[in-house]
């Protein structure tokens, strides 16, 4: 018995998405069948030894409360040395998702809109997965002020996954410099769908999430500091050199100024009164 290769399983994969593939014109199949995430902080109790394995960098995987009897979901958290704000900025780079996030080709926003502090952006992601593509329409929900940002499928057009629903969530550290960012998602496929897909797109997504992030957060923290550096060594040299300018001489004492003042007022006199008389000199005699 040989084992099933991605060569067994693509073509019938691929047929399977063809049949009815995303279309931005067409509304999805339902109206969202996953439970969203709400704005907030996460439910969630971590241990001591939870927070020793933060305290060294690596994250770690929790049961989230999603508010049902008997549901909950996995939560990813993880201690990032940067700043909430350089954090969450990351998190919101979604146009350069393509650049960050393993696997996401392109990520292109097609609609904006603002609600009081809340932001809904709406965006089309473009994914390469295992020798196959899939495209789905996800709106994005972000309050900044609660460094929280959850998202959905956005239901008013026909995504290539069934559904999907996450959530983002950023508090300050022990360290002015320092974050601890939460991350959950809950991803339902539609049809059948190999289990390295399946993998790739849940599981692996959920524990890759935050390790993306970490690592562009602290690039993004550490260039801002070499530019703050910079600008600190600019100005500092620009205040050295107002006070290497020397001083204004003082005032002389007011017998100097008036005498100077007199004799410059007597040699203008006297240079004019010699121009007067050379030019009575030149004049021709009048007649008698």
């Amino acid at each position: 018995r040989r084992d099933v290769t991605s060569c067994d399983w693509l073509p019938m994969l691929t047929l399977s998405l063809a049949v009815a593939a995303a279309a931005e014109n067409e509304p999805h199949y339902h109206n969202g069948k996953l439970t969203r995430y709400e704005i907030g902080p996460p439910s969630v109790l971590l241990s001591r030894s939870d927070e020793e394995r933060l305290s060294s960098g690596k994250p770690v995987m929790q049961a989230m409360e999603t508010g049902i009897v008997g549901a909950r979901r996995l939560l990813m958290v993880q201690d990032i040395a940067a700043p909430p704000n350089v954090v969450m900025d990351r998190i919101m780079d979604l146009a350069h998702y393509d650049k960050m996030v393993d696997g996401v080709t392109r990520n292109v926003e097609y609609n904006r809109e603002q609600e009081g502090g809340l932001q809904r952006i709406k965006t089309t992601y473009d994914i390469a997965v295992l020798h196959m593509k899939m495209r789905y329409f996800m709106e994005h929900e972000y309050d900044p002020e609660k460094r929280c940002m959850t998202f959905h499928l956005d239901y008013s057009r026909r995504s290539d996954i069934d559904d999907s629903v996450g959530y983002w969530y950023v508090e300050p550290g022990a360290g002015r410099a320092s974050s601890r960012v939460y991350y959950s998602c809950e991803c339902k496929l539609r049809g059948w769908v190999p289990s390295p897909v399946y993998n790739v797109l849940t599981k692996e997504a959920l524990s890759k999430a935050t390790t993306w992030v970490a690592k562009e957060s602290v690039k993004e923290w550490r260039n801002q500091q070499q530019n703050d550096g910079l600008l600190q060594f600019v100005t500092g040299v620009r205040d050295a050199m107002e006070q290497l300018k020397l001083p204004p001489l003082p005032q002389p004492p007011h017998f100097v100024s008036r005498f100077v003042g007199e004799r410059r007022a007597a040699a203008v006199r006297f240079v004019s009164n010699r121009r007067i008389g050379r030019k009575l000199a030149a004049a021709p005699s009048a007649p008698l």
